[in-house]
């Protein structure tokens, strides 16, 4: 017997959970980049919230057992990028200067890029725990007032765009 998955939930992301050397030093720096630190956090788990996603911030240490691995150093970089949106190149570059002069180290300054032809501004910074975060402007990307992306049809334009 097939289980006919749930709509909505099947196809998001809801929480991204990052393991973390001091949770409270990386509360203040999610904070610093405009996060907002949650009511819901609990002695279990503690919260910052975007406008579209949650962060869980756990001890490294608990998580690594809490999923059954060992316990290991926080690599510097694992192959996993996260990335926040901009609306604009400005944008882009005040994000940036906020994540810095919050600890975080630069790894590469925003440039304009060749994203295949189309035109990018982007940068990335690695965070108080190694994880690195691109922060980017894609003018071909079309991002909704709800921070989110939006599909787009074959012929380019977002769906429900009538323009």
């Amino acid at each position: 017997m097939q289980v006919k998955l749930p709509g909505a939930a099947a196809k998001s992301v809801s929480m991204l959970t990052l393991g973390v050397k001091d949770v409270q030093r990386s509360v203040a720096f999610y904070e610093a980049m405009g996060w907002e630190y949650s009511p819901d956090s609990d002695g279990a788990c503690t919260y910052v919230l975007s406008s579209n996603i949650a962060i869980g911030l756990l001890p490294h240490d608990f998580l690594a057992r809490e999923i059954g691995l060992p316990v290991e150093p926080i690599p510097r970089y694992n192959g996993l990028l996260l990335a926040i949106n901009g609306a604009s190149a400005e944008e882009v570059d005040a994000i940036f200067e906020r994540a810095v002069a919050a600890g975080a180290t630069v790894q590469q300054k925003p440039v304009w890029k060749d994203w295949d032809g189309k035109p990018g501004y982007s940068g990335f910074i690695m965070d108080l725990d190694g994880y690195v975060w691109e922060i980017a402007y894609a003018p071909a990307l079309r991002i909704g007032a709800d921070n989110r992306l939006m599909p787009t049809t074959k012929a380019g334009a977002a769906a429900g765009d009538d323009t």
